[in-house]
């Protein structure tokens, strides 16, 4: 092995020992910190800003109940009211639950009660519609059928309570599509929109 060869491995070596000095055993290691003219800037989260972006609208979610009325008869034939619990997140209208309640009641406990109703068990709600300035409930034709005039007054008079109970608008009475000014086979009068003075004469 010549000079040349023998200061090679020499050189060698001391480079070796100096990376593993430096690597393992100074408490600075190798610096590779950027100049201390560059700026450290700093990363910053993206903000956006509420009045650039539209809102997406969240539908509102209706929950709980609502006590509507209805108007039934007692043993004595007077109206008296009941009460039932609107489930505001399946009724797409309380009104028009109200009204669909009147229409089968009354209840098996309420019969056990002595309550009854005047309106025919035939009855069947044909459409309710909810406009914005007047309600439209229409009936099919055995509503008026049966009963003689007293009956009719009464069924009239459980449907007109139960409106008004459960509404501050003004509620229309049609029958099998057309407004029913008369009333059964007796010829009973009504006064539209519906309110306690509807059955006067």
């Amino acid at each position: 092995m010549n000079f040349s060869q023998k200061f090679g491995i020499f050189c060698l070596i001391v480079i070796t020992i100096a990376y593993i000095y430096f690597s393992f055993f100074s408490p600075e290691g190798f610096n590779f910190n950027r100049p201390s003219d560059v700026p450290n800037k700093e990363i910053t989260d993206f903000t956006f800003n509420n009045t650039d972006v539209e809102k997406e609208e969240i539908p509102e979610i209706r929950t709980g109940t609502k006590t509507v009325k209805i108007f039934v008869t007692d043993s004595n034939g007077k109206l008296r009211s009941v009460n039932r619990k609107c489930d505001i997140s399946k009724e797409k209208s309380c009104f028009e639950f109200a009204i669909k309640e009147l229409i089968s009641a009354p209840t098996k406990w309420e019969k056990s009660k002595g309550l009854s109703s005047e309106i025919p068990q035939e009855t069947r709600i044909l459409s309710i519609r909810e406009g914005e300035n007047n309600i439209l409930i229409d009936l099919s034709p055995s509503f008026e059928s049966g009963g003689g005039a007293e009956s009719t007054y009464i069924r009239i008079s459980q449907l007109i309570k139960t409106a008004k109970a459960n509404s501050n608008l003004p509620v229309y009475l049609y029958i099998n599509g057309k407004q029913a000014d008369v009333i059964g086979g007796e010829g009973i009068m009504i006064k539209q929109p519906l309110s306690e003075r509807s059955l006067d004469e």
